[in-house]
């Protein structure tokens, strides 16, 4: 998300005047800021902003104009920029199911390798410890403070909201509370990552931010994050006396705002969720200076490396900026932004994107062409009438997705497998073709869903009816058809079995091949009494997912209940076969055997399940009466 990174004690430069000198053991900062557009900062052109911490630091430093980062998502965003490469090498594409490999050097293990003490302050759960982030951080505090669990998925479509965070002012604390305890604190360098989340929606400010801002709450936030990082400074040069500073502000990712019909970030790649802020200020760096020359987030880890003089990252796709504040004579490099959100969650067109300088080109189903120094904004697609610059951005774009490499899943999550599957990086079995569409196509219906979400729990039926127009227009929706079963789970936990029964009718009757609908609607079948419905639907379920325990199970439990216990018994064992050997397989296979006159097939099936669960005194009772026939 967004990343606003302050290094304190930049290269001295030989064209802008400055009375610094940058020391090659100075601290270095890097404060990162979730969901900040650059637009939304005084320094940046907002007359209206609160960001008087930040615009100081880019009077004091050099301020970068135009920063692209390469994906509109936190993880993702924070696994290049302490990387230096784009989401095609590091493999993390999304905040869910992917974290950063073991294999990828970062920004932490070459200052911790280079003597450096290294320290990360995170605020939001998509950086948490398990995103693979922690690593070369002698200190990694990922401790959040708001929210739960089950706010996470629900919110997981539109960016509303985190299952967990905590505000910049508690971060700073922590920050603070660590460097008195921290006994090493003036023997080595500091490297110090913060991460403040504030930004992110919903936004909610304290006071006296939120009245302040009640007509602006994104700027409210923005205005809170700014005066912490004016006591975050405070306090860290209180604490390291007589040390130099290199500090870096930057951001992960913007907020659409409406733009483009986006009210958050992750689907597109516009300017208003790509363009981040980049400030850097302290000792060496020039004062005052403005880069007009595009860098990238990728570019972040490169600069602060080659300012600290540490050995630089191998195989990075950024570039120092260092050059560009000396002489501003260098090219722009190119810059690969993705986002592949829509894909995952929704089964929609992934979007790649190439920004060559004056041109940005988006390959999507139907292509999209910008000129930048025409139309910033992004509101003119040129494609068709430029033919030649559509054809070779598209050339550049193919060559860089040529060299992806395998994404980087987090391997014990059986979540991510599933949600991967969509995406052709897992196989499996029962998944739903994936549309492909546009998704500026979709945009109605993905502001849609995520105002379904919302109102899960609130106002589940109005959410019903939102989610079933969401599937009249996308019935493929595999993050819709996921939600939609989720309100119908809870009816049936309420034993709301007819309008769990309507709903799931709805559902098998729009898409036949809904395995999912056509097992939960033969579930619901089954509590109404009507077990041949019941065997014909779990029949259509086990015919496509062959493996599928649940399915076999039940169907097995609806033919005993339908008085074809030899039947049953085949079915028991082919789930036994696939791996469902649970109590219910085997207390299944029993009563089937046992229907069937199998007296001896029973008490094995039986003595089976007391293995597994000694504790069932229905079964070993059962057990008792089978023994003087044998």
């Amino acid at each position: 998300m967004a990343v606003v990174t302050i290094i304190v004690g930049l290269l001295a430069s030989t064209c802008v005047r400055s009375d610094r000198v940058a020391s090659q053991f100075a601290d270095v900062i890097l404060i990162t800021i979730d969901t900040l557009r650059a637009d939304h900062l005084g320094c940046y052109g907002d007359a209206g902003a609160a960001t008087p911490v930040l615009d100081r630091l880019a009077r004091s430093g050099t301020r970068f104009a135009h920063v692209v980062a390469p994906v509109p998502l936190t993880l993702p965003s924070h696994a290049s920029l302490l990387t230096g490469v784009t989401p095609l090498a590091h493999g993390v594409h999304d905040n869910v199911g992917f974290a950063l490999g073991t294999s990828m050097p970062t920004i932490a293990e070459r200052f911790k390798s280079a003597g450096y003490e290294t320290a990360a302050f995170v605020s939001g759960a998509p950086l948490d410890r398990a995103s693979g982030l922690a690593r070369g951080f002698d200190q990694y505090d990922d401790l959040m403070t708001r929210g739960g669990d089950a706010a996470a998925e629900r919110r997981r479509v539109n960016r509303a909201a985190v299952n967990n965070e905590r505000r910049a002012d508690e971060t700073v604390a922590a920050v603070a509370e660590w460097l008195r305890q921290e006994p090493g604190a003036q023997t080595r360098p500091l490297f110090l990552w913060v991460h403040l989340f504030d930004p992110h929606a919903p936004y909610d400010a304290p006071e006296p931010f939120r009245t302040r801002f009640s007509d602006r709450p994104y700027d409210g936030e923005i205005a809170f994050v700014d005066s912490q990082i004016g006591v975050l400074l405070d306090g860290v040069k209180r604490a390291r006396q007589g040390r130099g500073a290199l500090a870096a502000v930057t951001a992960d990712h913007g907020e659409g705002l409406g733009e483009h019909g986006e009210p958050t970030h992750g689907l597109f790649v516009y300017d208003s969720t790509i363009r981040v802020p980049l400030i850097l200020d302290g000792p060496g760096v020039p004062s005052g200076l403005v880069v007009e020359r595009m860098a990238r987030v990728i570019d972040v880890a490169p600069t602060l490396l080659d300012i600290a003089g540490v050995a630089p990252l191998e195989r990075i796709d950024g570039a120092s900026q260092r050059p560009s504040m000396s002489s501003g004579a260098a090219p722009a490099e190119p810059a690969y932004v993705e986002s592949r959100f829509g894909r995952l969650c929704c089964g929609w067109a992934p979007v790649h994107a190439w920004r060559d300088g004056r041109w940005m080109l988006i390959d999507l189903p139907k292509v999209e062409l910008y000129d930048l120094a025409a139309d910033p904004a992004q509101l003119r697609n040129v494609a068709a009438n430029q033919p030649a610059e559509t054809s070779r951005l598209r050339r550049a774009l193919g060559h860089a997705l040529a060299r992806e490499t395998a994404p980087s899943l987090r391997s014990a999550s059986a979540d991510a497998r599933a949600r991967l599957q969509s995406l052709g990086y897992v196989s499996g079995t029962g998944t739903i073709e994936p549309s492909l569409r546009d998704p500026k196509d979709m945009i109605a219906v993905s502001v849609r869903l995520g105002r379904a979400i919302e109102m899960e729990d609130a106002e589940p039926a109005e959410a019903a009816r939102e989610l079933e127009a969401v599937l009249r227009e996308d019935p493929r929706n595999p993050l819709a058809r996921h939600h939609a079963g989720v309100l119908v789970d809870r009816l049936i936990e309420r034993g709301d079995f007819a309008e769990a029964r309507a709903r799931l009718d709805a559902m098998f009757g729009r898409d036949q091949a809904d395995t999912t609908a056509a097992f939960k609607l033969g579930v619901v079948s089954v509590r109404l009494g009507d077990m041949n419905r019941a065997v014909s639907l779990f029949e259509t379920v086990v015919a496509r997912e062959p493996a599928n325990g649940d399915a076999l199970v039940d169907l097995g439990g609806a033919l005993l209940k339908t008085g074809r216990p030899a039947e049953a018994a085949t079915y028991f064992q082919r789930a036994i076969a696939a791996g469902h050997a649970d109590v219910l397989a085997w207390n299944g296979l029993a009563f089937a055997r046992l229907q069937s006159g199998d007296g001896s097939g029973a008490a094995d099936a039986m003595r089976e399940s007391l293995r597994l669960r000694p504790d069932q005194t229905e079964i070993r009772a059962a057990l008792e009466k089978l023994r003087p026939s044998r």
